[in-house]
């Protein structure tokens, strides 16, 4: 009887703490060039979005396809977030940037935010992730 509570409180203890921290998904669209990385940033509510020091999360994969990709985070809790993604086509690690300060390599937003004269705030991309809602879809511009 003992192995099998010692066997029931890690399980739950393990699904518990792993409860907190789903798996999301970004599926990244409108890929037109195999060059480069695909970076994708989360930021987390009251950060400076979309400033590059002020990312919570990141991860990058390098373009392999046209059309779709997708990148998985597992470690990423449950709250309310903002994401911005680039397609680092020339491996600097940076977006590049025109003399308006126009990005000039593929980019976009949660929520699908189309940014017109200034870059977007929080509250135009904010999404959330929860039990309900861990899968995002953001189709690059150019």
């Amino acid at each position: 009887m003992k192995k099998y509570l010692i066997t029931w409180f890690i399980f739950t203890g393990s699904w518990v703490i792993g409860a907190d921290q789903p798996q999301v998904v970004v599926n990244i669209t409108n890929i037109r060039q195999l060059k480069g990385n695909i970076r994708v940033a989360f930021y987390k509510k009251g950060s400076a979005f979309p400033k590059e020091g002020s990312i919570t999360y990141a991860k990058e994969m390098k373009v392999s396809k046209l059309g779709e990709m997708s990148l998985s985070f597992m470690d990423i809790p449950y709250g309310e977030y903002a994401i911005a993604v680039f397609q680092d086509k020339n491996l600097n690690q940076k977006i590049d940037k025109n003399l308006v300060g126009y990005p000039t390599e593929p980019f976009g937003f949660s929520k699908n935010f189309k940014p017109k004269f200034s870059e977007p705030v929080f509250s135009d991309c904010n999404v959330m992730i929860s039990p309900t809602t861990n899968t995002f879809t953001i189709k690059l511009i150019d």
